[in-house]
């Protein structure tokens, strides 16, 4: 046997020598590694998995809830969707409780449609834009009760330029401004709407029509003035 082959061999029994040191000594540790990885993966693969049956299980109720609906059998659908408003996943929760605040909108109660409006407009774990749109409906149930201080307060930062419910909100504003006979407050927020580029064309016709209407108001109000009468001024007396 040559020189070589015997360092080698020396160096091989040294590194299973090695080895055998550290299973004995950290074996249990690598074996637990390994298990925790497996259980973990499979834990992860069987939590996929039931969170997918649990959001198909969803679906195909809420999907049952609408068919309730569309055939016209309000009480049960009615409680279906309370059903998953409690116990559906989040995702589905959400949409049945926007379904649920449009049920009860269609069947006349007005204010609990509102306050479930208002519940999902406070919701913090629903998305921003969900949110908004929950405010505008609700705006648009309170639009016949409420002044407008209050609509004004509901949706005035849903104006601006950036916000996506910019025209069903200056339109709820209008609306609510003209009701309370603050014109010059409808007009400068039907003009917003007109000079939208980008406004649909519905609520730009309807805003055309709400500004042909305060024009005609203001028009009869100058005409029904006496000859040599000024708007808000106290007529000359003569002896």
């Amino acid at each position: 046997m040559v020189e070589g082959d015997v360092f080698r061999e020396v160096e091989e029994e040294l590194r299973r020598e090695r080895l055998k040191a550290l299973w004995d000594r950290y074996g249990a540790l690598f074996m637990a590694a390994a298990l925790a990885i497996v259980l973990g993966v499979a834990g992860y693969k069987g939590w996929q998995y039931w969170t997918a049956y649990q959001a198909a299980a969803a679906g195909s109720k809420y999907d049952s809830a609408v068919k309730l609906v569309e055939e016209g059998k309000t009480d049960e659908a009615t409680q279906a969707l309370e059903t998953m408003t409690v116990s559906g996943p989040s995702g589905y929760r959400g949409l049945a409780r926007f379904r649920l605040a449009a049920q009860k909108a269609k069947a006349g109660k007005k204010v609990e449609a509102a306050q479930l409006y208002d519940d999902l407009a406070g919701d913090s774990s629903i998305d921003g834009v969900l949110q908004s749109f929950a405010r505008i409906r609700s705006a648009m149930l309170n639009l016949d009760t409420a002044d407008f201080t209050e609509i004004k307060n509901r949706l005035n930062d849903l104006t601006g330029a950036d916000s996506p419910w910019r025209h069903s909100a200056r339109e709820l504003m209008g609306l609510a401004a003209y009701k309370a006979g603050k014109t010059q407050e409808a007009q400068g927020l039907f003009n917003q709407i007109l000079g939208d580029p980008v406004t649909p064309q519905g609520l730009r016709q309807r805003a055309q029509m709400m500004m042909s209407l305060i024009v005609d108001s203001q028009g009869t109000r100058t005409g029904s003035e006496k000859p040599g009468e000024k708007s808000g001024a106290p007529t000359e007396q003569t002896n």
